[in-house]
């Protein structure tokens, strides 16, 4: 199979089981997770398998990524604790035109049911195989002990992504409300029993990375094997991409600002959610991603940042296109244009 299949094979099963905080932008925002997980990781907040887990570290910490999820909409709000997470919408809209309520009924629906939960959670296992296969070979992980470590992630993954969908579809539930912010998800001890000490502080780092992790995935399968990026020089870039997005977030906490993250497969995004303007809240995005190329020019070829490059600038479109979506029909801007 040609090496570029395979990563993109790679890419698709790590973002099918990418998380909850996928899910939806408002509702992801605030809601806090424990530690342990992508967003808990400092000061938890929200990435993935994420200390800060679930979506309230990554909007903390400055991490991107809640434990993973099975098959969330593309795009996702996050929280910057773990690497991002805030969300960007500051109250649910109506439950038939929201996305994210749609999505959360969607997953209700299957969780409900004993029979296709059990589905799902063999799906997020299969996923989370994938996602965690570089981790098995680090840590030199016997398959028992790698087996246990996938379950407990997809248990949690499940856990979280139920947490924000009971959440989404309830008009009575805030998503900031600060009581939402401890779900009592936390499997923290479960992984150290797993582990042991050592492990599980690689294991957590290796978790509070999962975003960009995911992100080098995209980099890798859309370069030729002409300017192939090789193990060691993916692992450098996914260490200064996440040292940075780190230090965005200590200094935008240092300036007493409250992040907001929005992302996709392709990488995620940050700005201030004071932002008073859409055009502002692009603008900041857009430093953000500034701040993300120079990083990644450190560690790659030039016609490898062009990859890169051309991955943000389409993130940046992206989210653009999100925060400006067209005006439905019927809807009162729509008829001031007619």
């Amino acid at each position: 199979m040609n090496k570029t299949v395979v990563i993109l094979s790679l890419t698709t099963a790590a973002f099918a089981a990418s998380t909850a905080y996928l899910a939806a932008d408002k509702f992801l925002g605030n809601t806090g997770g424990p530690g342990g997980s992508p967003l808990a990781a400092e000061g938890q907040s929200i990435y993935a398998p994420q200390r800060q887990q679930a979506a309230t570290q990554l909007a903390e910490a400055g991490q991107t990524g809640l434990p993973d999820a099975a098959a969330a909409p593309a795009s996702r709000s996050i929280r910057p604790e773990d690497s991002a997470q805030a969300p960007v919408a500051p109250a649910k809209q109506g439950a038939e035109t929201d996305g994210s309520a749609l999505f959360a009924r969607q997953f209700l629906a299957r969780y409900d049911d004993s029979v296709q939960r059990a589905a799902m959670l063999d799906e997020s296992r299969t996923a989370i195989r994938r996602q965690y296969a570089r981790l098995k070979e680090q840590l030199k992980l016997g398959e028992a002990t790698f087996e246990q470590l996938v379950t407990l992630l997809a248990e949690e993954s499940l856990q979280w992504q139920e947490h924000f969908s009971r959440c989404a579809v309830d008009p009575r539930c805030d998503p900031k409300d600060p009581s939402r912010r401890n779900a009592n998800i936390d499997r923290s001890q479960e992984y150290l029993a797993v582990l042991g000490p050592d492990d599980v502080e690689a294991f957590n780092q290796f978790r509070g990375s999962i975003g960009e992790r995911d992100q080098v995935i995209q980099l890798r399968g859309r370069l030729p094997d002409s300017n192939f990026l090789p193990e060691a020089q993916a692992e450098r870039l996914i260490e200064v991409l996440a040292e940075e997005r780190k230090l965005y977030h200590d200094e935008s906490t240092q300036r007493g600002a409250t992040l907001s993250g929005w992302g996709t497969q392709l990488g995620v995004l940050f700005y201030s959610q004071d932002s008073s303007s859409v055009a502002q809240q692009v603008a900041e995005a857009a430093q953000y991603s500034q701040r993300m190329r120079a990083r990644a020019a450190s560690v790659l070829t030039p016609a490898q940042l062009a990859a890169y490059v051309q991955m943000q600038d389409e993130l940046l479109a992206q989210l653009a296109a999100y925060l400006r979506p067209p005006a439905r029909k019927g809807s009162s801007t729509a008829a001031r244009a007619t």
